[in-house]
């Protein structure tokens, strides 16, 4: 074919489709789903056509041989090339979405993009048969690519291809309009469907919301339902959009548990589908309708008449094998057989519906499991997966058989973990990590469930659990710690540590390039190989160096490494309070009802757990009244304080029955617990911190990894701040009695100013802050210290690096006042200096007086001037303090964080 010989719109789409087909075709005519995953691939048999394709002039043969694709690419023919990417665009979708294949579909899409960027660059819509422009093609290309990052749960790689896709589309229509183009590409009004714009948004808004930025995507949202079903320039209805619409319509409405509404809409839908006759989406549109009506019906209780009209939606898509339309068929059925069980098998549903998120596994294969006909697959498209994961698991645990359940929720942790990885940044990963704790939860849950009725595998299968709740709550801190300076064991060779060194100053700038082009993610991703590479010849040299590389990558810390560390930090003690045992107790809601206690201790085996009944909804509300921001402690300290012990005695209870007297008793929190001060609680005959020296951690991790710097600390170095804004003349003298301790000169009134506080944070071993302080509910990371020249806040504080520092007083009102979120990661002031590196941060959970609060900082900076460990010294000066005035929130608002040595 030349250049002159341009095909028509209808000669193009049947070379490549054939002729338009009723959607209506005889169940003798359709290809059978099941048939063809046995036979071959549908990408396969299309690729053959493409072969056979005399249009195609032999391209298909050549497309693998580079030195013959680039010569062919050198001196393209406009006509061909229009041919060719439709072809290649077919082919990458049928791979992706029909075969789930993502790597050939990788390839084809690759190989559209190329032809995309093959067109002339004055190529316009003007001089297209399809009405397509050179930027719409390249648009539609690095949407394709999208499609596949998404499938493996790169989502921040996805979300920057779409966004390159919208400025590609949005050159596209100034182009249009210069030219004075009104008329709807030719393909859009043959196959009577909008352009891309309604896809993209709606693909915008959904890698938005996965990626933390919930007001992007409500903003592509409202942009992907702007206009209706409606194509405004010709007053044209587009079916596949006013059906997807109407159906929107009827969920919404299915989901106020209005069913006879939601019915009216979805036979709209029904009717509109009916009418329609080309090929191109118009089975998958009434698939997609009936399905929707069974959903009413299910609602209903109508059981079987929901069983026949997905029968009947079935029967419209199996020979289009749409995977997505499939999977939701199978979904719908398995939630009609869990209401009625002796209809059909549930589990075998949602086996199906799994399917379609998977590929064969192949030897060494992650993320398998095994099908319904006993087929090996593993995840192809971990966003899809993961609800259908979710919920055969939920089904499963319900159904009381969890170590099924526990097989699909390991399933799903690892998928979480696949797309967390994708998010690319701090931000991101921990949305991902927020949005899918419950998954973590879960795994836990049905762990300890199996371990308590199983003898033989009980040690193992807590052990497992401690695992998972340390997963959950260590994620977020360690991808910060990954790109943070640490001290590399001396045993590495100096090469590699040089190596590392360069890698991640490399990876660190690309991280705060503000914009990212398409040849940002290849260099990401060498310099992450590259990485890798390295930790792995760093881990093989020691233990120490495996270690370092277990924090660098983002391993949660395993209950024997955790008891390992506390034994050794037991070991060469002198024989007095601060050698005592420590203990590392992880908190966790197993539910609404039931509170997990997960304990481990120097030299122990296996982890310990205890499981209390605590009501949670009850105890948020109690915690929420008086704790926290809400600060009504002395309220409750004067009048209610019995109410107080009786609401967290479930709590600690089972804290003391996991340790002895005398033990160092180190709290992961969870939930409302974070705000609340367990030492003050009544435990037998006196209080907890009585018996018990207590520290507080976000996750062990954390502790680990902290223990780990701990050898390089400048404890000898002292900074001291105080009364930076005038009106605490409590603090101005605590600040000049600890100068005058420590042989230093106190930073006062304009000469505390937030820069002076960096500059020591990131020198001196200890840092004291006698200051006001300030907590942002709405943005935790607003929170902070109130200094002589601004609020030197959490944020500013969380990009400082600290690694000599030991500890960090807040000597401040609510400096421990903080948000935790789903996956428990600690977010305010104490947060930011534990990740900028601080071993220990001593914070207030209310206001405290200021009297108080200097007799108890002298009595703290006493006994650590003594040689007492910071959490024996925390308890014998609160003691102390209560010996003077037993109200608890006069002496109980101090708390330790971090390390208690």
């Amino acid at each position: 074919m030349t250049g002159s010989e341009r095909p028509t719109g209808e000669e193009a789409l049947r070379s490549l489709w054939g002729p338009p087909v009723s959607a209506w075709r005889p169940a003798d005519q359709r290809v059978d789903a099941d048939s063809v995953r046995t036979t071959g691939s549908l990408g396969d048999a299309l690729l053959a056509k493409c072969r056979e394709n005399p249009d195609h002039d032999g391209f298909f043969d050549r497309v693998e041989d580079e030195t013959a694709l680039s010569a062919w690419l050198a001196d393209p023919i406009p006509p061909r090339l229009e041919l060719l990417i439709w072809a290649t665009n077919a082919l990458a979708y049928t791979y992706r979405v029909k075969d789930r294949d993502v790597g050939r579909a990788r390839y084809w899409t690759a190989v559209e993009m190329r032809l995309a960027r093959a067109f002339p660059a004055d190529y316009t819509p003007a001089d297209s048969v399809m009405g397509y422009g050179r930027d719409k093609r390249i648009a539609v290309a690095l949407m394709g690519m999208a499609d596949n990052e998404e499938l493996e749960g790169a989502i921040a790689h996805a979300h920057d291809l779409l966004l390159e896709a919208e400025r590609r589309l949005d050159a596209e229509d100034a182009l249009r309009e210069r030219l004075s183009i009104a008329e709807r590409p030719l393909v859009e009004r043959l196959l009577s469907v909008t352009g891309d714009r309604r896809d993209l948004y709606g693909r915008l808004a959904g890698t938005a919301r996965q990626l933390g930025d919930p007001g992007a995507a409500q903003r592509y949202w409202n942009l992907s339902h702007k206009g209706g079903a409606i194509d405004r320039e010709e007053d044209v209805p587009i079916a596949g959009v006013e059906i997807d619409a109407l159906i929107q319509r009827g969920r919404f409405h299915l989901s106020r548990e209005e069913p006879d509404r939601a019915l009216s809409y979805f036979q709209r839908a029904v009717d509109i589908a009916n009418t329609e006759t080309l090929a191109q989406g118009a089975a998958e549109n009434a698939g997609y309708a009936y399905r929707a009506m069974a959903d009413a019906h299910r609602s209903l209780g109508n059981a079987r008449s929901a069983l026949a009209l997905l029968d009947r939606a079935a029967r419209l898509i199996e020979g289009k094998v749409n995977a997505m339309r499939l999977a939701g068929i199978h979904m719908s059925r398995a939630r009609v057989f869990r209401d009625r069980p002796d209809l059909g098998d549930a589990l075998e549903q949602y086996l199906r519906s799994l399917e379609y998120c998977g590929v064969p596994a192949g030897p060494g294969d992650e993320d398998t499991w095994e099908a319904a006909d006993g087929k090996l697959l593993r995840i192809a498209a971990a966003d899809r997966a993961w609800p259908i994961l979710r919920e055969v698991a939920d089904y499963l645990e319900q159904s009381r058989r969890p170590g099924e359940a526990e097989r699909f929720l390991r399933l799903a942790t690892t998928v979480v973990e696949r797309v967390r990885y994708g998010a690319f940044d701090e931000k991101s990963r921990m949305a991902v990590q927020n949005d899918r704790a419950d998954a973590y939860v879960s795994l836990a849950r049905v762990q300890l469930r199996l371990a308590a009725a199983s003898l033989e595998e009980r040690s193992t299968l807590v052990d497992e659990a401690w695992r998972t709740v340390e997963t959950l709550r260590a994620r977020s801190f360690l991808d910060v710690l990954g790109d943070a300076e640490l001290t590399v064991p001396r045993e590495v060779p100096a090469q590699l540590v040089r190596s590392e060194a360069a890698l991640l100053d490399r990876r660190r700038l690309l991280r705060a390039l503000p914009a990212r082009d398409s040849g940002f993610w290849p260099e990401f991703r060498a310099v992450e190989e590259e990485l890798a590479a390295t930790w792995n010849a760093m881990a093989s040299t020691t233990p120490a160096a495996r270690e370092y590389v277990n924090v660098r990558q983002a391993r949660p810390t395993p209950h024997s490494a955790m008891s390992s560390m506390l034994a050794g930090q037991s070991a060469g003690q002198e024989p007095d309070a601060s050698s005592s045992r420590a203990v590392v107790v992880n908190l966790l809601f197993l539910d609404d009802d039931r509170l997990a206690f997960l304990a481990v201790g120097g030299g122990d085996e296996h982890v310990r757990v205890a499981v209390a009944r605590v009501d949670r909804k009850r105890l948020t509300r109690f915690v929420a009244a008086n704790f926290g921001s809400a600060s009504r402690v002395y309220e409750l300290a004067v009048d209610l304080e019995d109410l107080f012990h009786h609401e967290m005695a479930g709590v600690v209870a089972p804290l003391a029955d996991l340790c002895d007297p005398g033990d160092t008793v180190v709290i992961c929190p969870t939930g409302p617990l974070h705000h609340v001060p367990l030492g003050a609680v009544r435990c037998g005959p006196d209080v907890l911190l009585a018996r018990n020296p207590l520290a507080v951690t976000p996750s062990a991790s954390l502790l680990h990894s902290r223990r780990l710097a701990a050898r390089e600390r400048a404890r000898s170095a002292h900074a001291v701040f105080g009364d930076p804004t005038g009106d605490l003349p409590h603090a101005r003298l605590e600040a000049e009695e600890l100068g005058e301790l420590w042989g230093v000169p106190a930073h006062f009134g304009t000469a505390a100013t937030g820069d002076a506080v960096l500059e020591a944070l990131g020198s001196a071993g200890t840092v004291h802050m006698a200051a006001h302080a300030r907590f942002s509910a709405p943005d935790p990371l607003a929170s902070g210290l109130v200094m002589a020249d601004r609020v030197l806040s959490a944020r500013e504080i969380l990009r400082a690096r600290a690694p000599a520092l030991d500890l960090v007083t807040l000597s401040a009102c609510e400096t421990g006042v903080y948000h935790a979120d789903a996956s428990e990661d600690v977010m305010g002031l104490t947060r930011a200096l534990l990740f900028a590196g601080a071993g220990s941060v001593l914070v207030s959970l209310w206001t405290v007086a200021d009297s108080s609060t200097r007799r108890l900082m002298t009595g703290f900076y006493a006994e650590l001037r003594r040689g007492t460990a910071k959490a024996e010294a925390l308890r014998r000066a609160a003691l102390a303090a209560r010996a003077e005035d037993a109200r608890f929130d006069q002496w109980a608002g101090f708390v330790l964080m971090g390390a208690w040595a």
